[in-house]
């Protein structure tokens, strides 16, 4: 009964909130893009290199101390069954450094490695370069045109859904062809060109799709910002984690959107319906995912990051769709009313 005025009263200031968050998350993004010249943190399965599997229950302490004493870089972990016995350490290193490592650990252990007590993964550097640069593509094509797809279904007009269409192609062709064939400078100009227009026509033609795009624009980018915070090294298992992200992003906020929309209900009252729906789906989702991290967690597999990932995703979905998406639909249908 409180909560209504007070949020009839209140709603715009609450997008100050997201804001500083998005903006935040941008400036440390492109920060750590300046510092270590990539967007993201990765691992060797997108920068080439090794990674030794050995089997043995030696901590994995002792031999992190041996492998300091010849190797610089590296990583090293234990997995582990669910009783806590370990089972196998796992090191990755360069694709330089391969020899070195699988010398060192003989040394150490005592005996030499091979298929019956290790084993080996190796991923060229210049092929998971190549494997990256499609990722990135296909995420930017995916949700270019899930905004595309929101924009057809929310604006009105043969028109700008054709132009925006058209737009799409030209932009999937450009990314497809040239994105990281042409010098930076012209990538990146021409990249902004296309989704200024894009961003211009969805503003002009329809505020609900828009805003739909920002909350799920938001959601990745403050992922992004929060996978980086936390040291996580992304493979391609959490660039594919990116792209199920997306899909998670825009369905409680088209379920917002269109309830909000009709109009032969109460804003207020679509909202909460809307709300109620929701969220129940959105905690559905981070219950599940929680479930199954617990579950595969102490075996160290892919599944960890992916897992991850969708789970911090999920929650930045709550707050983008019920501020930001909600405050910009509701402010949009009182100012049409």
């Amino acid at each position: 009964m409180k909560f209504g005025p007070w949020y009839d009263k209140n709603y715009k200031k609450l997008l100050i909130i997201p804001a500083v968050v998005l903006v935040a998350s941008i400036i440390y993004l492109i920060l750590f893009t300046v510092q270590t010249g990539d967007i993201i943190s990765k691992d060797i399965s997108l920068t080439g290199g090794s990674t030794i599997s050995v089997f043995t229950e030696i901590p994995v302490q002792e031999i992190e101390t041996a492998l300091n004493l010849e190797l610089s870089d590296f990583s090293i972990h234990s997995l582990e069954d669910n009783t806590g016995r370990q089972l196998e350490v796992i090191i990755t290193v360069g694709e330089e450094n391969t020899k070195t490592l699988e010398t060192t650990l003989e040394n150490f252990l005592g005996y030499k490695l091979t298929s019956e007590n290790s084993s080996r993964e190796t991923t060229s550097a210049s092929l998971s370069q190549d494997f990256y640069k499609q990722l990135i593509v296909a995420i930017i094509l995916a949700f270019f045109w899930m905004a595309a797809v929101v924009f057809i279904i929310f604006s009105k007009g043969k028109g700008p859904k054709f132009k925006v269409i058209v737009v799409n192609i030209l932009f999937g062709f450009f990314l497809g062809n040239y994105l990281f064939s042409l010098p930076p400078i012209f990538s990146w100009f021409i990249f902004l060109l296309f989704a200024s227009y894009l961003i211009y026509t969805y503003i002009k033609n329809s505020v609900p799709a828009f805003a739909v795009m920002l909350a799920a624009f938001a959601d990745i980018v403050m992922t992004l910002a929060v996978v980086n915070l936390i040291g996580t090294k992304l493979s391609i298992a959490g660039i594919v984690a990116f792209l199920m992200l997306i899909g998670y992003s825009v369905d409680t906020d088209i379920l917002l959107t269109t309830r909000l929309l009709k109009k032969n209900q109460n804003t207020n009252q679509s909202l909460l319906g809307a709300f109620k729906t929701g969220t129940t789906m959105t905690l559905t989702s981070i219950v599940a995912v929680t479930t199954a991290l617990i579950a595969v967690y102490s075996f160290g597999s892919v599944l960890n990051q992916i897992l991850t990932i969708l789970i911090i995703g999920l929650c930045f979905d709550l707050f983008n769709t019920w501020i930001t998406n909600a405050s910009i639909i509701k402010w949009y249908v009182d100012k049409k009313e």
